[in-house]
């Protein structure tokens, strides 16, 4: 019998070997703040509920290959935020992919949402560096100041057409990195 004052690893090195009662604890310990973080970011306790399960479901069907460090928070992140896109997309819900994963994260303030919040920025970041000058600047005036399209467009004296194609070209580079991290 596995004891909940294990840790983390030491649970996830009991699932690994296919312990039920270790998943089980796992699942205790980490349900409501994953519920808490998917259902911010959904804004349906259903479906919230339904993402969690089905996360759940992906550690146990690949609780042979999990390769996690000390804490299994942020890979139930990941898969959570993968489960979520998933969803989206079978229901058609258009995405903003970039806002999506950050959008939130300090649901549950642990040490792995502060290390994935940074990781996530720190990607946009240099993601922006890249960027041509005109991009960047549309993407980050949308963005960060929520200016709209017709006052971009103004402001750096371009065509409301030219702002709506920077924003979106940004919007896709951004979402094919952190796609790749």
């Amino acid at each position: 019998m596995v004891s909940n004052h294990k840790t983390d690893k030491q649970l996830l090195e009991a699932l690994c070997l296919g312990d039920e009662t270790a998943f089980r604890n796992l699942f205790n310990r980490h349900w409501e703040a994953l519920f808490a973080f998917v259902s911010r970011m959904v804004g349906e306790d259903e479906q919230a509920r339904d993402i969690v399960q089905n996360t759940f479901i992906v550690v146990w069907k690949n609780r042979n290959q999990l390769i996690i460090g000390d804490s299994l928070m942020p890979y139930l992140i990941k898969v959570a935020r993968n489960e979520t896109i998933s969803l989206f997309r079978k229901n058609k819900v258009r995405l903003d992919g970039m806002e999506l994963l950050a959008r939130d994260l300090h649901a549950v303030e642990n040490p792995e949402n502060l290390f994935i919040t940074k990781e996530l920025n720190a990607t946009i970041e240099v993601e922006m560096i890249k960027m041509p000058m005109s991009m960047k600047k549309c993407f980050q005036l949308s963005r960060y100041e929520n200016k709209s399209i017709r006052d971009i467009a103004k402001e750096l004296s371009l065509s409301e057409q030219t702002v709506k194609n920077n924003i979106s070209e940004a919007l896709n580079r951004l979402r094919k990195r952190i796609k790749l991290t």
